[in-house]
């Protein structure tokens, strides 16, 4: 029972982590244009680089311009066979939600808006970055507690050492002060040796 409630509650997650793509509008290229738009709950960081791995694995190349990342005159077969221009804007959703992260996809050819043609594609291509993105925001979270507990660990065993160190300090400082106690009482015998000369000699004097 317990392992069904947790895989419902990661498959909850999963969902609220992204929205299904829909249809929309961004400027490019001086003017509002159609758009597919998918939202992602992830760093824009990792969602560029899902989408730039992807890209890279078809055997294109992204390239900025004007805030947006291009491949130009492009066949994306699982969006279309016909070459295109696609253009992807990765942004904040808006101020008041500053964790949810906008895709947005306007595709081209010859300077003709064609996302309409294609939406149906476009919004799986969009949808599909989803496994990816998780996955890869997985390893990053992973990567950085690596990080975190390798500091901790470090910062242990500096503890430790500091430890060790202190403690032969103490042991050394004990040793000290078992010598300084010892030369007190032989210092204190011989004070009282000196005293008692001392006190035969005015003996003498009488």
């Amino acid at each position: 029972m317990k392992k069904i409630k947790f895989l419902v509650l990661a498959i909850a997650i999963y969902q609220f982590s992204f929205a299904q793509a829909y249809d929309g509008q961004i400027d490019y290229n001086k003017k509002v244009q159609a758009a597919v738009i998918a939202e992602f709950k992830y760093p824009e960081e990792t969602i560029e680089k899902t989408l730039k791995d992807k890209i890279d694995r078809m055997g294109l190349k992204l390239k900025s311009s004007k805030g947006f990342l291009v491949v130009y005159n492009a066949v994306i077969s699982s969006i279309s066979s016909n070459a295109a221009d696609y253009a992807f804007k990765i942004e904040r959703k808006s101020k008041r939600e500053k964790d949810v992260m906008q895709v947005s996809l306007v595709m081209n050819v010859s300077d003709v808006n064609t996302i309409a043609d294609n939406s149906s594609n476009a919004k799986s291509f969009l949808n599909d970055l989803m496994p990816s993105i998780d996955a890869l925001n997985t390893d990053n979270m992973i990567n950085a507690q690596y990080e975190v507990l390798t500091k901790a660990q470090k910062k242990y065993k500096n503890l430790q050492e500091d430890q060790q160190s202190l403690e032969k300090k103490i042991r050394n400082l004990q040793d000290d002060l078992s010598k300084n106690s010892r030369e007190q009482q032989d210092q204190q015998n011989e004070v009282k040796r000196q005293q008692e000369i001392l006190d035969a000699v005015k003996a003498k004097k009488k």
